[in-house]
Formats: C-alpha cells, structure tokens, sequence
C-alpha cells in the first residue's frame, strides 16, 4: 500500500512538473510573441513619426526657401519702384531748372521751333505754361531775331498749363508736350529698364 502511494505521489509530483513546465513554456512563448509584436508595432510607429517628422521638415523647408525668395522678390520690387520715384524726383528738379533758366530755356524752345520748321511745318503755336509763361516777350524777340521764317509763329503765355511749353501744329490738331511732367517721364521711361538691369538678380 505505501509503494503504490509513493508510485501515485511521484506520479502526481511527475505530471504537476510536466505541466508545470509546458505552461511555463507555453506562457514564455507567449510573451516572446507578444513582445516582439510590441518591439515591430514600436519599430512601425517609430518608422511613421520619422517619415512624418521628414516629410515635415522638407515641406517647411521648401515653403521656407518660397517665402524667402517672396521676400526677395518684393524688396527688389520695393527697392526698384523707391529708386524710380527718386530719379523722377531728380529729373524733374534738373527739368524745372532749365525751364527756370530763361536763357536755357529760350534757346531749347527755339531750336525745338525750329526742328519743326526745317521738318516742314508752316504754323507753330507755342503755348508756354507755369512760371515760364513770363518769358513770352523775351521769347519771342529770341525768336524774331534767329529767323525771319519764324513769322508763321506765335507765342501764346498760359499760367494754366503744365509748366515748359506744348506745340500746335496744324491748327491745334496735333500737340506735342515739351512740359516738365512729360519731358521727366520720358526720361523715366528711359531709365526703367537700367534699373531693372541693375536690379536683376545674379543667376
């Protein structure tokens, strides 16, 4: 009877074991499956915030790159449009001190008389505006004594008008503006496409 106890126990004590071992086996299996589930789940995630975190950092830096050369660009544009306006400011000062000059200013309207006159022109009506509309008299007798084929010209002062002086040719029909606004923006016109030469960027 105590054999077949002692078999029984050391045949419980060998099963207890046995299973022991298989569920702890088992049980290890399982964390092995389920940590190296959580290390590649891990991985993955690690792997998407990286590429995210690049793709970010490209995108930032490419609308960084757009919004500087933007920048760029308006300062140029800025710049450009200030040094316009600063040399139509100069042109129109250096243009308003040949029409305040009166002899300057009498000699340029005589030899532009008589480049019309030479061209073919018959009647010239000069009509002389701002300040220089008092130079009319003076004008004139400049005028009268360089040609005597200047007879088919008369003076005509105008305080109203632009200051310089506008022609009529062919009773009025064509006018031709030699004021100080316009002779400035020609010579703006002029000096645009320099500055945009100057201003253009280096490639």
């Amino acid at each position: 009877m105590t054999q077949e106890l002692q078999q029984l126990l050391d045949r419980i004590r060998t099963e207890g074991v046995e299973k022991t071992q298989a569920e702890t086996q088992a049980m290890t299996e399982q964390a092995r499956r389920e940590a190296r589930e959580i290390v590649a789940r891990a991985e993955a995630e690690a792997k998407n915030l990286r590429e995210t975190a690049e793709r970010d950092a490209e995108g930032y830096q490419r609308r960084a790159e757009q919004n500087i050369r933007q920048a760029a660009r308006d300062v140029l544009i800025q710049v450009e449009q200030d040094l316009v306006r600063l040399f139509e400011n100069l042109l129109r000062r250096e243009v308003g001190a040949v029409v305040s000059d009166e002899a300057t200013f009498q000699r340029w309207v005589s030899e532009t008389v008589s480049a019309y006159l030479k061209g073919g022109e018959k009647e010239i009506e000069v009509v002389v505006g701002g300040a220089a509309a008092g130079q009319t008299a003076g004008l004139l007798e400049r005028l009268r004594k360089e040609a005597a084929s200047k007879q088919g010209v008369t003076i005509t002062p105008n305080t109203a008008f632009p200051e310089g002086f506008t022609l009529r040719l062919q009773d009025g029909r064509v006018t031709h503006s030699f004021t100080t606004e316009a002779i400035t923006a020609a010579l703006a016109r002029l000096l645009r496409p320099q500055l945009a030469k100057l201003l253009k960027p280096a490639e």
